[in-house]
């Protein structure tokens, strides 16, 4: 099988890269601006969204058996700094990689988020209606549509939650953003009354591979570790994995923070089924996700100095 991944930089979308390779498959890999390796001899190749004409040759001219969308403006204050140019990448794109895969007839699975919902509901299934309360979360229910216009057959959309995992820098994911904080001496305020469902990205990768091999299973799916868990005490886990004392975090509520936050879902979680029965990987608990967690190379010296008790991590080289 040849397939063809978007948004390789990200975490995600390098994550899809590695499970697409161990599988065995063989592997187009694109970025939007910066290059990243993904192994020794494959790094990705810088193709934005914005350019139409070069990705729709690109696709014509490699005929991949499936294309993967990890491609997005993921951060909901980045998509308020630039709303246009966000909606170019979260929909337009999104919108324009169905179409092509449909017009050539590959697999096409799409990555959507549990920022659909508004969180007074939780936990939802696939069929419940989405009520956006953010740009970011209304433009990824605007792809959701667009994508799911174009074809009945042979397509995935798969909405996920907060990951958990190691990203190509070492900046994105939860661990990683709390380590980094504690390195600048600053002190992270996490919330005990924000509650999500953690996943792991390795995980969630595994299982949109598997989806490339079930053309049987088509349309709209959730997909989420098999624990909720509030964002304050993922961090004292995250804590406790890594040996730090757990007073390096504070303890907050959303309620208690002012209008920034005032659209933020506070409950977000997914009823797993119908897919989770339906497929060989199955979601992570909270603890085999932690257990997957790295320090960032850039910061093992500083790691090492700073934790209470740094024999809890061993690194693997």
């Amino acid at each position: 099988m040849k397939v063809a991944v978007f948004g390789a930089s990200g975490m995600l979308g390098f994550a899809v890269c590695k499970s697409v390779l161990r599988r065995g498959f063989k592997l187009f890999v694109y970025s939007n601006k910066s290059r990243v390796s993904i192994s020794d001899n494959l790094e990705s190749k810088p193709l934005p969204f914005s350019d139409d004409d070069k990705i729709t040759r690109e696709l014509f001219d490699h005929w991949p058996d499936a294309i993967i969308n990890c491609g997005a403006i993921s951060s909901p204050d980045e998509v308020n700094k630039s709303i246009e140019y966000a909606h170019s990448v979260n929909v337009l794109g999104a919108y324009r990689l169905a179409s092509i895969a449909s017009h050539i007839g590959a697999r096409y699975i799409h990555v959507s988020t549990d920022m659909v919902f508004d969180g007074n509901m939780s936990p939802y299934r696939s069929t419940d209606m989405p009520n956006p309360t953010s740009v970011y979360g209304a433009q990824k229910l605007e792809a959701e549509k667009k994508v799911l216009s174009v074809t009945e057959e042979n397509l995935v959309v798969l909405r996920v939650t907060l990951l958990n995992g190691n990203s190509p820098r070492g900046r994105r994911s939860p661990h990683e953003k709390i380590l980094q904080a504690l390195a600048s001496g600053s002190k992270l305020t996490l919330f005990d009354d924000e509650i999500r469902q953690p996943c792991s990205v390795e995980n969630l990768a595994d299982v949109m591979v598997e989806l490339l091999e079930r053309p049987n299973l088509n349309g709209l799916f959730h997909w989420a570790g098999s624990e909720e868990i509030s964002r304050y005490n993922l961090g004292l886990r995250i804590l406790e994995r890594f040996g730090i004392n757990s007073d390096q975090i504070i303890r907050g509520k959303m309620k208690d923070n002012g209008s920034n936050l005032s659209k933020r879902p506070s409950h977000l979680s997914f009823i797993l089924e119908p897919l989770v029965s339906k497929v060989r990987t199955q979601p992570l608990s909270i603890k085999q996700q932690i257990q997957e967690l790295h320090v960032p190379n850039e910061l093992y010296s500083w790691y090492r100095e700073f934790a209470d008790d740094p024999s809890c991590y061993i690194p693997r080289f």
